[in-house]
């Protein structure tokens, strides 16, 4: 089970304009833009089928991508349930034995994430809002602490970062943007 968000079409001085996500199969900068949308229903359905796996399963991580053979965005989660001892992935129903131990996994808590404010920081850090994102890598969502690190060194540990890889120029450059504030991070190369 995924959760799906639909764009919408509307009509601009009689030309129509089509506002669906991932509307030739990739997401793309400006997708992010009205993810904020779907974002409350998408936890909703995701979160319901952990709990029939699990009833403690807590999100640990988030991912956005685009459904298959359709316009719009689907919403995938990896849950951790103590009991299990294991973390469940939504999108493939796989579950896998956790090496960590329950106290050192950071839970997910989505309250003040903006996919919109992450569009904005891209925007302003002059990437254009038709770039692609990178299809295996999707975008993710995660907390970062000193025991599960997510993003390059620079990044300070205990925030939810929103993780995307742009396709510019034929190169892909991974971007971690602060989840509240959008204040972006990349790995430097020293050299």
């Amino acid at each position: 089970m995924r959760a799906f968000a639909q764009g919408n079409s509307t009509a601009v001085a009689g030309v129509s304009v089509d506002a669906a996500p991932c509307e030739d199969g990739r997401l793309r900068i400006r997708d992010l833009e009205l993810a904020d949308e779907g974002l409350t229903l998408g936890l909703e359905s995701i979160s319901q089928r952990a709990e029939q796996w699990q009833a403690d399963a807590r999100l640990v991580e988030l991912r956005l991508a685009c459904p298959l053979l359709t316009t719009g965005l689907v919403w995938e989660g990896t849950f951790f349930s103590e009991t299990a001892q294991a973390n469940f992935s939504t999108d493939t129903a796989d579950v896998e034995p956790a090496e960590d131990a329950p106290d050192d996994v950071p839970y997910l808590d989505v309250e003040g994430v903006s996919f919109q404010s992450a569009y904005r920081s891209l925007l302003r850090a002059g990437f254009s809002e038709d770039l692609l994102l990178a299809p295996a890598s999707s975008v993710t969502v995660r907390l970062s602490t000193d025991q599960n690190t997510f993003g390059p060194s620079t990044a300070p540990r205990d925030v939810v970062y929103v993780h995307v890889a742009v396709e510019e120029r034929g190169q892909v450059k991974d971007v971690w943007i602060d989840a509240t504030d959008g204040t972006i991070y990349r790995y430097e190369m020293e050299g």
